[in-house]
């Protein structure tokens, strides 16, 4: 799978589908390393806003981000307003000896060359609502298809059900749990390429999301599929459906 400038010249190709129909006054471009201190900055000033700090915890990442993802180990997408950075989306291309979370999941080695990071996208609070989220995720399953990528893998939060929601919709499912960075309990999502899982709703579940942590015995029966509510107003209560492909 390419990586370094052979990579970002596969992902700025494919940056026009990103733009198209962006909200007025929104702009796209490829990031590098000049851009380090920016989208540091950025990520730390997202962070500290978020209203559930597990979210997001800096603790359950591996290497130096910034560096790899502007670098050779990864693609980055930055939209802008008025130059300033208002969301990013990270692609994590690890090498041979890198570490990968495809050995998580149990690929066997020889696939472990073909995975990719659904790393990071983070959006600032005031462009939230105008579908930036699912516009990084769009371009970033697109560019790992380009590449050649049969599996691409990442962490979320349990609780951090909006982001895992939003992959589920995109059929990068949870698949997995598991502790990162000490004691971080995760969601392990994963979408493989060459293959399209069907729901059999007839095993169909719901896990209240404050729950789903615990939950460990829900892997072992299938996986989360999405997620769902129910209830309006203050009522509202969010779930995770689980259940087995067919």
């Amino acid at each position: 799978m390419p990586r370094g400038d052979a990579a970002r010249a596969v992902a700025g190709a494919r940056l026009a589908g990103l733009a198209r129909g962006l909200p007025d006054g929104l702009t796209v471009r490829m990031m590098d390393l000049d851009d380090s201190k920016r989208l540091g900055d950025f990520r730390v000033r997202v962070v500290a806003t978020l209203e559930d700090p597990d979210h997001y915890r800096m603790a359950g990442e591996v290497g130096d981000f910034v560096a790899d993802h502007l670098g050779d180990k990864g693609v980055t997408a930055g939209i802008f307003r008025d130059g300033r950075l208002v969301a990013y989306g990270a692609l994590g291309l690890p090498g041979p000896k890198d570490p990968n979370r495809g050995r998580d999941l149990d690929l066997p080695e020889e696939e472990l060359s073909l995975v990719a990071h659904m790393s990071s996208a983070m959006v600032d609070p005031a462009e939230r609502g105008r579908g930036l989220h699912h516009r990084l995720i769009d371009w970033r399953l697109e560019v790992a298809e380009a590449l050649g990528c049969r599996h691409l893998v990442t962490t979320v939060s349990t609780r951090n059900h909006r982001s895992w929601g939003h992959l589920a919709g995109h059929g990068v499912y949870p698949k997995r749990m598991l502790r990162v960075g000490g004691d971080l309990v995760r969601l392990l999502v994963h979408r493989d390429f060459q293959s399209t899982p069907v729901f059999d709703t007839a095993t169909a579940g719901l896990v209240a999301i404050e729950a789903l942590a615990g939950r460990w015995d829900v892997f072992e029966r299938g996986h989360v599929w999405g997620r769902v509510s129910l209830g309006e107003g203050n009522d509202r209560r969010w779930y995770a459906l689980h259940g087995r492909a067919r």
